[in-house]
């Protein structure tokens, strides 16, 4: 109770304070600094550090204590084993937290305390997640043409997506799709299509870019004329396809009318000598 007391009592004056923005990607390691501005060594200082989802709990990012405490079990469990103040820059005295491989959960505030020397920051930490761009195309059922489609999986904040030519030209996208999975990362696709114009090989660019991070990711693919459908061997195909179903119909229905002829004749034929034999006789 005593810390979430201390904590609320420090809140107005924390976010009137230095207000500082990092970014970082996931999967990188990330230093939040900031400088007091005490030029002394803070070796022997306390360090306090927590973000807006601890302001209830007792829960800490980093908590160092003058006399050093062993503070681990105060760490919060997805903080633990992923922090440490770097000793060289506390020397210079400036606080800087190491934060190892950040997610996507560490986006946030992260509030600094230095008690002792009535001293508080603010850092904002952005996070951004990017990802590598994929091609494939498939023929048009009718035969006009091919239809490419781009699709990258795993960005933050929603990047935007289009398509470019080796020329420099932007091309109209068909469809353009942008989802989210559990953890809050985006996945976007998008098709365009390409028809049979002209001669020789044509490169095609599908563009991903994020602008808060200022981050590109492209994915490239260049069309020849053999790609593209010809229908001329499908109308061959289909001719040859109803040939084979239509012939073994029109053999059993011809084969299936000569035997009752052939009955019919003899069965007229058994009755005219039938009756020659009955004048005969007569």
């Amino acid at each position: 109770m005593a810390v979430l007391l201390l904590h609320l009592l420090m809140l107005p004056t924390l976010l009137n304070g230095q207000l500082l923005t990092t970014t970082a990607l996931v999967g990188e390691d990330v230093s939040l600094s900031y400088d007091p501005e005490l030029s002394t060594d803070l070796t022997e200082t306390a360090v306090h550090c927590y973000t807006d989802k601890m302001l209830r709990t007792d829960d800490f990012v980093f908590k160092k204590d003058k006399p050093p405490k062993d503070n681990s079990k105060l760490l919060s469990p997805e903080y633990r084993g992923r922090t440490r103040l770097s000793d060289e820059d506390l020397k210079s005295g400036i606080v800087s937290l190491r934060l190892h491989k950040v997610t996507r959960a560490d986006e946030g505030n992260y509030y600094f305390m230095l008690p002792l020397e009535n001293k508080e920051c603010t850092i904002q930490l952005l996070i951004g997640a990017v990802s590598s761009a994929t091609i494939t195309l498939e023929e048009r059922p009718d035969c006009s043409g091919l239809v490419l489609r781009c699709e990258s999986v795993g960005w933050y904040p929603p990047p935007q997506l289009s398509w470019w030519t080796d020329g420099g030209l932007r091309l109209p996208a068909v469809t353009m799709n942008t989802t989210r999975d559990p953890s809050g990362l985006c996945t976007i696709s998008s098709t365009m299509l390409v028809e049979e114009s002209s001669q020789g090989a044509r490169n095609h660019t599908c563009r991903v870019h994020q602008e808060r991070f200022n981050q590109t990711r492209e994915a490239e693919i260049a069309l020849h004329e053999d790609q593209f459908p010809s229908c001329r061997h499908r109308w061959w195909l289909v001719a040859a396809l109803v040939i084979f179903l239509v012939t073994p119909v029109l053999v059993a229905l011809v084969c299936g009318d000569r035997p009752q002829k052939r009955k019919l004749q003899i069965f007229g034929r058994k009755l005219r000598t039938g009756r020659g034999r009955q004048n005969l006789w007569a």
